[in-house]
């Protein structure tokens, strides 16, 4: 896979800012309602095995989680109150990661939020997370 594909395929590239902006930014797209979000590792996101660090998965899954429970509930903010994970493969540099995070609940301040990781058909990481809504901008 290419950026050419992942674009081909309605992913753009999202540079974000702070932390994640540092990471690379990720991909994003939104396919019949539901939102999508990719990592393409670099080199730099590896662990001394040589794979993705176990971190930048968990940061992923932070971002795509907390993103996408906000644009769900219209929140303009949000904050993880607790997020699990369970890692079931390593994956590799340069192999196109996505997750559909999926709304287990959401009420006016919370989200219950759990999804898979996938290179290709491979799982990755499965997680499951809370997170606080904001009500307002304040």
């Amino acid at each position: 896979m290419t950026i050419d594909d992942l674009i081909a395929d309605g992913w753009t590239h999202d540079p974000s800012e702070g932390l994640i902006a540092h990471l690379g930014g990720l991909w994003r797209r939104e396919v019949g309602g539901r939102h999508q979000l990719g990592l393409w590792p670099e080199p730099m996101h590896a662990n001394r095995n040589g794979v993705v660090h176990g971190g930048m998965l968990m940061t992923f899954v932070d971002r795509a989680f907390g993103m996408t429970a906000r644009l769900v509930a219209g929140a303009p903010r949000g904050a993880t109150i607790s997020l699990s994970h369970q890692f079931v493969a390593p994956l590799q540099i340069g192999s196109f990661a996505s997750v559909e995070p999926k709304i287990v609940k959401l009420t006016t301040r919370m989200a219950f939020v759990e999804g898979t990781v996938f290179a290709g058909d491979e799982p990755i990481v499965q997680a499951q997370g809370v997170w606080r809504l904001a009500a307002s901008r304040e």
